[in-house]
């Protein structure tokens, strides 16, 4: 009889004590999903950047794009982040992609990219600065 309750008391504590761990790890999966589903279109967006820029000023091109799980994209801003892409989940930067062969200057305000739309890419030379400009159409 004795045997039972000390049983029951050890299932107990080994369910506290590897719950909160489950959970933890099952948001940091659903993280790492996010992050690689966003990667996934930071890169899809670099191709077209740099197909873009490749072929000249005054060349456009267009990229259909879908986040999903509080994930967005800035593209382009001050200083170094005027050449990359940064990847951010829940207003936290979670990674930057950097645009190096070739590196492409992102020119004008950051975009913020998020949920579905298309992104417009349009390669540039403003007063003897080459690079490209990136808006959101829809």
């Amino acid at each position: 009889m004795i045997g039972f309750p000390m049983r029951l008391a050890v299932t107990f504590l080994i369910l506290a004590l590897f719950v909160p761990v489950t959970i933890g790890m099952m948001d940091g999966m659903e993280r790492d999903s996010a992050v690689s589903v966003a990667k996934t279109e930071a890169e899809r967006i670099a191709d077209t950047i740099k197909r873009t820029y490749y072929s000249g000023a005054g060349s456009t091109d267009t990229v259909g794009i879908s986040l999903s799980g509080g994930s967005c994209l800035v593209i382009g801003g001050e200083g170094s982040d005027s050449y990359c892409i940064s990847i951010l989940l829940d207003d936290t930067v979670a990674e930057r992609i950097y645009l190096q062969r070739p590196t492409v200057r992102f020119l004008g305000d950051p975009v913020h990219v998020m949920g579905i739309g298309t992104v417009s890419v349009e390669c540039v030379n403003e007063n003897g600065v080459y690079g490209v400009k990136v808006s959101v159409i829809d």
